[in-house]
């Protein structure tokens, strides 16, 4: 939002510096930089039209003369509200605009042009395109034009917060740099009238379907209006902060919001059609056309304006055209509202418009706001337009909206602000924001204005001391008792070096949402945690797996010609162990998934790699051994909780790290999902991580050889391969560097559920060579347990 700095000067008094004004705002949360880029300006100057005729050979330009403080230059200008005599931005031969657009002689229908008339839009000024930006006539012909801009039009561009509405104002940032520079605050005439007899009652009554969606409207009438141009002061107000003029009933209306941050609207009250107001949802197959001349489809999810019969405005967004001002308004029919937030956010969203009353009446607009700026629009009416109020307004306020007192604690201001804030600060400020205070020293209770609906907890009062006391006050206490040097490890050390390796092995990271639906967690056999207000219902669970969102965006890119996937993600899964939120645990999880075809045929790889079991086997193998996880035992699991089907534990130092298998297809078809025959891993990763070792350590090469050995056992078909290798690297002592089976065989020669498992076993020493009877002591050992063990045989 753009902040003229002579218009925060009616309320306040600033300092002479505009710089020095944005710095303050920025110090104080409200992040503010000058409103002009003036980088490409420096060649810019004033320049002052001496004539303007018709242009020859077309008959929407015209050629003029424009004096540069030292010749005149002929100028062709297709602007509708050039005219002789203006001061005006001039851009002569060789001047270089925003955008690196430079100016050049150019003949145009045949005329000779020597440099260009400026628009604001042309200047980066605001998007104002519709004609030449014309200055005041004290400007100085042949000056400046950065110089003229600065003294005249100084502005600021704030970035304002969702939580700050009030500041969406004038009146609201003039509010906190009073605060902080100790400052009187003078606020506008907004005092409401006294009447005798409520006359409007004749003219306009007010009803709603749901006060819970509307809780205030008032409304007025003022007659015997002159629709016609602003004065210059209000044209000179809304140019200030890059706003066009229209005329001045529309003037006052966008006057009032910049100066006050409350939204109105004017009807032309003879096109209203009614003598009620009905404030209601829209029906499927209503149809309005909006001030932007735009038709537009209404539903149930806008809240609309009525007369009683069809839709006048869309509530809080924008007005009808069929009842808006004209030149032939002579009554206008007033409206200051204060709109349900969540409402105005969900109609502007679904018929897709943002306008400046929107951002303010879904940040959370002002209930004693909609009032005040009555009868300011009230006052601006007759002054400008020369109206006559009718006596009376239309303020029904079913619902009142009261504030909620807050208790302030000096025990909590200390803990969290560091040190000692005065009483008479703390208290000064509050009420400079317009709190109500009461109570002393170490317990106050505050009852916050309307128009800060952001301060609801008593940390958000704390925040507001700290804010105007200044962060830089607050001393740092980190060196007062020497200093302390504590090992604070990193939760995600180590991520880097897992993400590294997947993504070489081929997979592709994601980020999914980690809310989700009650159909989907349920599928686990997990409790989850459910969301207090959930946007939607699709999305009023914490997950309790990272697998659901691995699936759907599987499912996502197969039905979109990509079934070819490698997919990890790394990330927080919830669950509730027990009643309450004491009772919520939080897990640190890293899961993957393989699907379709992994490697096609190519000249480097003969054959297709498909995803399968064994495959997503061999990558976890290479997974882990590359984050240093070695001497690991994959074992069977028939009862797992995370939707995996011929499932097997990952173990590691006696302890279960993670679990792999086949995607359950109940589980797939369980969330509603096309998907086709894939493969996953889950690993926690709070016991991951502390077993992964990623430092860099040398390690001198061996210059001894390696010695092989293949051993060919015959065993039970339900003894699993892992647990004899299990075994063999148990038993193989310090020589034993490498244990791989390479075949599995079965036949009727071997024998009815018997088969044959060939493992390669390799040996190498540190410090010497190898000898047969070093090996085979080693092997005559391996043979005698695995035989034990497991009733095995050689072949």
């Amino acid at each position: 939002m753009r902040i003229s700095i002579d218009w925060l000067k009616e309320f306040v008094d600033v300092p002479a510096s505009t710089q020095e004004v944005a710095d303050i705002l920025t110090m104080l949360g409200l992040e503010a930089e000058n409103g002009l880029n003036t980088t490409q300006l420096t060649d810019i100057i004033i320049g002052e039209i001496k004539s303007r005729i018709k242009h020859p050979n077309a008959d929407k330009l015209s050629l003029c003369q424009v004096f540069d403080g030292e010749s005149m230059l002929p100028v062709v200008c297709g602007a509708p509200n050039v005219e002789a005599g203006q001061k005006i931005a001039f851009a002569p031969v060789g001047s270089v605009l925003p955008g690196d657009f430079k100016i050049g002689k150019a003949k145009i229908r045949g005329e000779v042009s020597k440099g260009m008339i400026c628009s604001e839009s042309e200047l980066g000024i605001s998007e104002e395109h519709d004609g030449i930006m014309i200055l005041k006539n004290t400007a100085k012909v042949g000056s400046s034009f950065i110089e003229y801009f600065q003294d005249n039009s100084a502005s600021i561009e704030l970035d304002i917060t969702p939580n700050r509405p009030d500041c969406f104002s004038h009146v609201g940032v003039a509010r906190d740099i009073s605060v902080k520079m100790s400052a009187q605050l003078k606020s506008p005439d907004t005092k409401a009238r006294k009447f005798k007899n409520n006359e409007v009652g004749d003219w306009i009554s007010v009803e709603f379907e749901n006060v819970d969606e509307c809780p205030r409207y008032v409304a007025g009438v003022v007659k015997n209006v002159k629709v016609g141009q602003s004065p210059d002061w209000l044209k000179n107000r809304l140019e200030s902060i890059g706003q066009r003029s229209i005329n001045n009933i529309v003037d006052i209306s966008n006057f009032v919001m910049m100066e006050m941050g409350h939204p109105t609207h004017m009807f032309d009250y003879d096109k209203f059609g009614s003598k009620t107001v009905l404030i209601r949802r829209g029906k499927k197959g209503e149809k309005i056309t909006t001030l932007d001349e735009i038709e537009r489809n209404i539903s149930s999810e806008q809240l609309l304006i009525t007369n009683g019969k069809i839709p006048v405005a869309i509530a809080g967004i924008m007005g009808g055209l069929e009842s808006a001002v004209s030149e032939e308004t002579t009554t206008v029919l007033i409206e200051s509202a204060y709109f349900d937030a969540p409402t105005i956010r969900k109609g502007a969203k679904s018929v897709g418009m943002i306008t400046d009353a929107s951002k303010r009446f879904e940040r959370g607009a002002d209930t004693n706001g909609a009032e005040n700026a009555f009868w300011r629009v009230v006052q601006l009416l007759e002054e400008v337009a020369g109206g006559s109020w009718v006596p009376g307004v239309a303020d029904p306020y079913p619902k009142k909206i009261d504030q909620t007192s807050i208790e302030l604690t000096r025990e909590k201001l200390d803990l969290l602000s560091g040190c000692e804030i005065d009483d008479s600060f703390v208290v000064n400020t509050l009420k400079g924001l317009g709190c109500i205070i009461k109570g002393k020293s170490k317990k106050w209770i505050s009852t916050p204005p309307s128009w800060r609906p952001d301060l609801v907890r008593e940390v958000d009062l704390i925040e507001e001391v700290i804010r105007f006391y200044g962060f830089d006050n607050v001393p740092s206490k980190y060196h007062y008792n020497g200093v302390m040097d504590a090992h604070n490890p990193d939760p995600h050390k180590g991520i880097t070096l897992m993400t590294s390796v997947l993504t070489g092995l081929g997979f592709t990271q994601l980020f999914n949402n980690s809310l989700q639906s009650n159909r989907k967690v349920s599928l686990l056999d997990i409790p989850s945690v459910k969301i207090m207000n959930p946007l939607s219902d699709k999305m009023d669970q914490l997950r309790t797996s990272l697998i659901q969102g691995l699936l759907e965006t599987a499912d996502f890119n197969a039905k979109n010609g990509s079934p070819d996937l490698m997919l990890f993600e790394w990330g927080n899964v919830f669950e509730q162990e027990k009643p309450g939120l004491e009772g919520i645990v939080e897990k640190f999880q890293i899961s993957g998934l393989i699907h379709g075809t992994l490697h096609k045929v190519s000249v480097h790889r003969p054959k297709e790699r498909r995803a399968s079991f064994f495959t997503l086997k061999g990558l976890i193998e290479s997974f882990l051994s590359r984050i240093k996880i070695h001497n690991v035992v994959f074992n069977p699991d028939s009862e797992n909780d995370y939707g995996f089907q011929n499932a097997y534990t990952v173990e590691a130092r006696g302890d279960i790290i993670g679990y792999f298998g086949d995607i359950s297809h109940k589980f797939v078809t369980g969330m509603n999902l096309d998907l086709g025959q894939s493969f996953g891993f889950q690993f926690d990763l709070n016991k991951l991580l502390p077993l992964s070792d990623n430092k860099v350590k040398y390690q001198s090469i061996i210059n001894f050889p390696i010695m092989e050995r293949d051993l060919n056992f015959v065993i039970n078909e339900n003894t699993e391969v892992g647990d004899v290798v299990s075994i063999i690297q148990k038993n193989g002592k310090t020589i034993l560097k490498k244990v791989k089976p390479y075949n599995i065989f079965r036949d009727e020669s071997v024998g009815e559920n018997i088969k044959a498992v060939a493992i390669n076993l390799q040996f190498q020493s540190n410090t010497k060579t190898l000898e047969d009877k070093d090996v085979n002591s080693v092997i005559n050992e391996i043979i005698r347990v695995v035989s034990k063990k497991f009733s095995a045989k050689l072949r």
